[in-house]
């Protein structure tokens, strides 16, 4: 059960705390799978109060999560919005869960351009899972509409639009992270 210090100090929070649980983060991972709603939300906002010490364990616990933990963890890491957690939320693109690829494709927005050279990546493996493909294509769409995609990537999101991007998209993935590549700074 989570410690009722911890419901009462996060019910009391308006900034991050300083002192909050480091060592609970586990404990309160687990706490996620509760039943009740607001257990949920106060360990939801206390892991993300917590930040950054909260990620290497977050990530870990994706691997083996229910669907209803990986899609809390999820949105916890939307909300801490640090680009460590790009390689695990990109992962995520591939899950047979819509709402999980819905969940992780917004985490991934939200961190913006630091995202696309992973998301180029998966593509150049993985160009076969169709999952993978409309989320990166959802991702790669509003990334377009905010105008901050260079003409490489822009290529991309055009193969994924093709008739037959699995053939398209692999070329079109390694030519953009090459072009990233040569365009670094």
């Amino acid at each position: 059960m989570i410690n009722e210090q911890i419901i009462s100090q996060s019910n009391d929070f308006k900034d991050c705390i300083d002192d909050l649980p480091y060592d609970s983060i586990p404990a309160l991972i687990d706490q996620l799978k509760s039943t009740k709603n607001n257990t949920r939300i106060v360990v939801r906002a206390v892991l993300s109060c917590i930040g950054r010490p909260a990620i290497p364990a977050l990530i870990k616990a994706l691997d083996d999560a229910s669907t209803q933990l990986r899609w809390q963890i999820i949105k916890i890491l939307e909300t801490i919005r640090d680009p460590a957690a790009i390689p695990a939320l990109a992962n995520q693109l591939k899950d047979e869960n819509a709402d999980i690829r819905w969940a992780a494709s917004n985490a991934l927005i939200g961190l913006g351009r630091e995202t696309i050279p992973q998301l180029l990546v998966l593509l150049t493996h993985n160009s076969d899972s169709i999952a993978l493909r409309q989320s990166v294509h959802h991702i790669l769409h509003v990334f377009k509409d905010r105008n901050i995609l260079n003409d490489a990537e822009i290529k991309v999101y055009n193969a994924l639009e093709d008739i037959e991007p699995t053939l398209t998209v692999p070329w079109m993935a390694e030519r953009a992270l090459e072009y990233l590549e040569r365009h670094k700074n």
